[in-house]
């Protein structure tokens, strides 16, 4: 099966706002706090800050994956990307003040691609970082699937481990690159 870029980064993004909803859902109140972070946190309070965070760092992600994955030309939206590089600095900030170093390495990651998309630095370095962002990303939702397989929830392990799996394989496409067409072979 073959899927192009595009078509991944509208996956990761589609797999990044289902779990946003599942992160409101807890936040609401109408799923069990048990179903996110592997069914480890210890109060809702603390469930609360784990899904914001997270939602806020997924919402941060959208605009780097469509960047990164070409689903829109970073050139039209430079005054957007200029806007978001400030979010993405300020979030950072406000991650590392909240002692979630994760979250600062995570953010961290899209930095350079939306810097070359706001125009801060030269257009020509946007694949590399794009590409780095994905493996980074790959490496960093492996070990979500990891943490999510380990849970103590059926949710966390099938649910959003099944989410999970799914993200990496998308990453993993995205961060080797298209790979080369081999030459057809004719027959005579």
């Amino acid at each position: 099966m073959r899927i192009n870029r595009k078509t991944a980064g509208k996956g990761i993004i589609i797999l990044n706002i289902f779990t946003i909803c599942m992160f409101l859902l807890v936040i609401f109140k109408i799923l069990p706090y048990e179903f996110i972070s592997g069914g480890r946190l210890e109060s809702y309070d603390a469930a609360v800050r784990t899904a914001t965070t997270s939602i806020v760092m997924m919402i941060y992600g959208i605009p780097v994956i469509a960047a990164a994955s070409g689903l829109i030309r970073v050139k039209a939206y430079k005054k957007f990307y200029i806007g978001w590089l400030i979010f993405a600095l300020i979030l950072m900030a406000v991650l590392f003040f909240e002692a979630s170093i994760m979250g600062v390495i995570v953010v961290s990651f899209g930095v350079p691609v939306i810097a070359v998309a706001a125009g801060v630095i030269e257009y020509k370095q946007f694949n590399l970082f794009a590409k780095i962002y994905f493996w980074l990303s790959f490496v960093f939702v492996c070990l979500n699937t990891l943490g999510n397989l380990l849970g103590t929830t059926w949710f966390e392990k099938i649910v959003m481990g099944l989410i999970t799996v799914i993200q990496a394989m998308l990453y993993f496409y995205l961060a080797r690159g298209n790979p080369k067409k081999r030459p057809v072979k004719h027959k005579k």
